[in-house]
């Protein structure tokens, strides 16, 4: 091979044939760009090893084994960031970008003061909100391999946030927040059989599932803290599965928070619910 053309065509000749082109391209580009750090146009990188030709090739058969690119390569993208990430952490969604512009929207109308995100993984969310919203934050989660993930991107983005070792449903809260967002396990464990192969085998199923019988397990925990860490006038946002929205606004609204509202995401489904605390 004499150049990064070269390597892309190896690559994508090596794809199986269960990925599209779009796919294939997709994949040919996050492999130079993410994990040999080559440049467009890639006729210009010259660089093939023998040492890199095995990465790429490692990484080639880890994906067609159907191991999500973003935790071969390392990276996910999140609002035109690059977030690192592995195994101990999902990899960040669309809808969660759109429920951070949720937040930053609302920024002007919430009290000063420090943010929390409650179950951070990565961190995307609190970094982002963070270096996009001048935000001083707090980032909970009780794995400590997914905050180890998360003080990479904290270090990586220089992001003005402090993380805490927590679980959410045995420990309380130690200081009063503007606003608290979250982005808690939702899906119930009977609709296992509706996920996709690789998020069920590669992603950190705590991070997903809840049980069947208490679907709002977080969103109620949750709701009910803010209640008593929320600055008068806070807010409350959360990201939800779309068959929930309506029972976590009525949840919001039982605890007396006002101006409620429940947000549709890009693809036409409720997905958010935030609400205002005033008490």
């Amino acid at each position: 091979m004499l150049n990064g053309n070269d390597l892309y065509q190896h690559i994508r000749n090596n794809l199986n044939s269960s990925f599209d082109e779009i796919e294939k391209k997709a994949i040919c580009k996050a492999i130079l760009f993410d994990l040999a750090n080559f440049k467009m146009p890639w006729a210009l990188e010259t660089s093939i090893t023998t040492i890199l030709i095995e990465r790429v090739n490692d990484a080639i058969l880890r994906i067609n084994n159907g191991e999500p690119t973003q935790y071969v390569c390392g990276l996910a993208p999140f609002r035109h960031h690059l977030f690192c990430v592995n195994r101990n952490v999902l990899i960040p969604r669309p809808e969660t970008e759109e429920l951070v512009s949720l937040v930053l929207e609302n920024l002007p109308k919430l009290p000063p003061g420090k943010g929390l995100d409650i179950g951070t993984g990565s961190c995307a969310i609190a970094v982002a909100i963070s270096i996009e919203g001048y935000r001083e934050m707090d980032a909970l989660d009780k794995s400590e391999e997914a905050l180890l993930v998360a003080k990479k991107n904290i270090k990586k983005f220089g992001a003005a946030v402090k993380l805490i070792r927590a679980d959410i449903l045995e420990n309380s809260l130690d200081q009063n927040y503007s606003f608290i967002v979250s982005n808690p396990p939702y899906i119930p464990f009977g609709e296992q059989k509706e996920i996709s192969w690789n998020v069920l085998h590669f992603e950190p199923e705590m991070a997903l599932f809840v049980p069947d019988h208490n679907p709002l397990l977080f969103y109620e925990r949750i709701t009910n803290l803010a209640t008593a860490f929320l600055n008068p006038g806070g807010a409350l946002f959360f990201e939800c599965h779309y068959k929930f929205t309506e029972q976590v606004s009525d949840l919001l609204l039982a605890h007396k928070f006002s101006d409620v509202q429940i947000k549709k995401d890009l693809s036409g489904k409720q997905r958010m619910v935030f609400g205002f605390y005033n008490l």
